[in-house]
């Protein structure tokens, strides 16, 4: 199981992320949203980290891509988008479904197909109340996100998710992250919260 921290927004968040375990930095590249980054944060992360693994959140279909090592189609996309982005961009794909809409099992299906390497379902009310409907899912590619947190974290993991994002729930206030709350987050999660 990978683990991507979102919403990063400074180097010093990213660094500490990185330490205590994160897989996958995400960085939101809309100016719209509050916790947002750009592409030169992203630079400068791969720059400090040359192995990290980068996602760059997008709202909207890319024109361009810069260093991130994935593009997170965090909109209603199709799955020619993520074949451009696989086969003209090169780059890995994230593709959130929103549990909200209609059709989920289809989504993932022809997601999976056209490339995808994760599927992240998400529910922003919190991914917990959608346990005994994830219940039984084959969760190969397949993450969660939504309100993840120390405390519901053990029963998440229950689902056997390949991917686990979490973002405002590891903030002190918007786009800044509590060390502490990434130290619990990680504790809870047993060795893998070791400094690497």
């Amino acid at each position: 199981m990978k683990v991507k921290i979102c919403g990063i927004t400074n180097e010093e968040d990213a660094d500490y992320s990185l330490k205590m375990g994160a897989d996958i930095i995400g960085v939101i590249l809309d100016l719209n949203v509050k916790r947002h980054g750009t592409v030169q944060l992203i630079e400068r992360i791969k720059k400090m980290h040359p192995e990290a693994q980068v996602a760059g959140v997008y709202t909207y279909m890319p024109r361009s891509v810069g260093k991130e090592d994935y593009v997170q189609l965090h909109f209603n996309h199709s799955p020619e988008d993520i074949a451009y982005v696989k086969n003209v961009m090169g780059k890995r794909v994230i593709s959130v479904i929103d549990l909200h809409c209609n059709h989920i099992s289809e989504k993932i299906t022809s997601y999976l197909n056209a490339g995808s390497d994760y599927i992240l379902l998400e529910d922003r009310d919190g991914i917990i109340k959608r346990k005994p409907q994830l219940m039984g899912l084959n969760m190969e590619r397949i993450g969660i996100a939504g309100k993840i947190d120390s405390r519901n974290l053990k029963q998440l993991v229950e689902l056997n998710p390949d991917l686990i994002d979490v973002s405002s729930s590891l903030e002190e206030r918007t786009g800044k992250k509590s060390f502490e709350k990434i130290d619990e987050f990680f504790c809870s999660l047993g060795e893998r919260g070791a400094i690497r």
